[in-house]
């Protein structure tokens, strides 16, 4: 019996501290949404502790009750059951009762529902996102040079405090947008545009999302960052996107990064002010300031930059040939240039920074 009790209370420790770690792990992520950094997470964050209180209320009710009722009316020796046929008070209360937790959690929802459906001030910033298999594009209308498009990829910038408004879009498959601490999930439908919950980011830094929609074989590897920041310094990053870049000096490693980038990338790839105005890859305006490469994945150094480009599906699964948008997907570039090339190529994307 004693063995039999120790196993039983084993198992109870095991199961909690897995509940433990579990709910430890989800407040401490970057990726948590229980630390909301904008009037709509706050919204979601409300509704998350109201749902988890009234149903931890109902449950530790129901479990008083069900131990309450399986010790009163435990066999016993000489003690027979009674049978009871009804009890209307008790069907009354029984049937209330669930009736005013669902009012309790469903009124708020329906309210939270309603007020994601606001349209946006007329101060909102407002930003495009096109899912890409497996990168997002982001357009900013009106931004760029004489009143075109700003774009740029795998990056969104926001000032704080400012209501942000984004529109999505997909040019193959079906993806979704999703910030966890700045806004809730939204699909990305081709064809059929969708507009994200408004939002107002309340907290200055660096908010990670990523595709939450099976998109094919890197979908797992389809991540973007939000950066918050001062109005002037998203002012600054503005002004330098909408900049051609200074003239690399000649004979320099740079300028020879620069002559393999037009001969081989720049049909696909874009940098604002130059001869390269590919369309089909990221546009890599200003990409020496971008905080990752390959959609999220990986840091933004020489080296990582280094492996990308000499063969990218050492670190994503990326199919050869034509993708399911028709555009081709990126090439490997290991036996077309040299060890030398690369790096120089890498040195060129990675000068063009944001002052």
């Amino acid at each position: 019996m004693a063995l039999h009790r120790r196993i039983g209370t084993l198992k109870l420790i095991t199961i909690a501290s897995m509940v433990l770690a579990i709910l430890v792990a989800g407040c401490t992520a970057p990726q948590t949404t229980f630390d909301p950094s904008s009037d709509a997470t706050d919204k979601i964050h409300t509704l998350y502790i109201l749902v988890i209180v009234v149903s931890g209320l109902i449950g530790t009710a129901v479990l008083i009750a069900l131990a309450y009722l399986l010790y009163r009316f435990r066999a016993r020796p000489g003690v027979r059951a009674k049978q009871i046929h009804g009890n209307n008070t008790l069907e009354i209360i029984w049937t209330i009762l669930p009736i005013l937790a669902l009012v309790m959690v469903g009124v708020p929802t329906v309210f939270a529902i309603a007020g994601a459906q606001r349209a946006p001030s007329e101060d909102a910033l407002h930003i495009n996102v096109i899912g890409h298999q497996w990168w997002f594009e982001v357009e900013y209308p009106g931004l760029g040079p004489d009143g075109e498009s700003l774009m740029t990829a795998n990056e969104i910038h926001v000032p704080i405090g400012r209501e942000v408004a984004i529109h999505l879009t997909s040019n193959d498959v079906i993806h979704s947008f999703w910030v966890p601490r700045l806004v809730g999930k939204t699909d990305m439908v081709p064809n059929h545009p969708n507009d994200l919950e408004v939002f107002t980011p309340k907290e200055i830094g660096v908010f990670y999302g990523q595709c939450a929609e099976f998109c094919g074989s890197a979908h797992a590897m389809m991540r973007f960052r939000v950066v918050v920041e001062p109005t002037a310094k998203f002012e600054n990053w503005v002004e330098a996107l909408q900049t051609a870049p200074e003239p690399s000096d000649e004979g320099t490693f740079i300028a020879s990064g620069q002559d393999v980038f037009m001969g081989n990338c720049s049909s696909c790839h874009k940098i604002y002010g130059t001869a390269a105005q590919g369309i089909i890859g990221p546009d890599l305006t200003r990409f020496g300031s971008r905080l990752t490469l390959g959609a999220g994945i990986l840091d933004n150094t020489s080296e990582n930059a280094e492996a990308w480009i000499r063969n990218v599906r050492d670190l994503k699964p990326i199919p050869e040939g034509i993708l399911g948008s028709g555009r081709p997907a990126m090439p490997s570039f290991n036996e077309v240039l040299s060890d030398a090339e690369i790096a120089a190529v890498s040195a060129y994307i990675r000068s063009q920074t944001v002052e």
